[in-house]
């Protein structure tokens, strides 16, 4: 394992940084759009127009609000000691993957970070070095907890 856990959450926190000011940007230049829209002479376009842009600001919106919960949650999870069981905040080194158990992102460089409250994280919790689990019919082996 090349990364320290310290420096996935970094990149991980950086990566939604970088999306929050997308989405904020994004949310923006569709408010703008929206009010300048000036209304023709053909009013329904205008409208359907103004829902549209109302629509995809309200999506940004729900993204915006998304991403800082995701980043609040790593937040607390900075700096927590190793524990002898996996919890939130365990980086998991597996007999075929790791898991960095924080936020639901996906696949992130060779670690995966994924919720505790996603399918694998519920099966991962709680269990100890050596213990084994199954999920999808694959056996997995915990063969250390950070």
């Amino acid at each position: 394992m090349k990364s320290t856990k310290s420096e996935i959450h970094l990149k991980l926190r950086s990566i939604l940084e970088k999306s929050l000011e997308e989405a904020r940007r994004e949310y923006i230049l569709a408010k703008e759009s929206r009010d300048s829209d000036t209304k023709s002479s053909a009013g329904d376009k205008f409208e359907t127009g103004r829902e549209m842009m109302q629509r995809e600001m309200d999506k940004l919106s729900a993204l915006v609000d998304n991403t800082l919960n995701s980043i609040a949650k790593l937040d607390r999870l900075t700096d927590l000691p190793a524990a002898a069981v996996i919890s939130e905040g365990s980086l998991v080194i597996t007999d075929q993957e790791t898991y960095y158990i924080s936020i639901g992102y996906g696949k992130l460089d060779a670690v995966y970070a994924i919720s505790i409250e996603s399918p694998l994280g519920v099966e991962l919790k709680g269990k100890r070095v050596a213990e084994c689990i199954e999920m999808r019919g694959r056996k997995i082996t915990i063969k250390s907890i950070l």
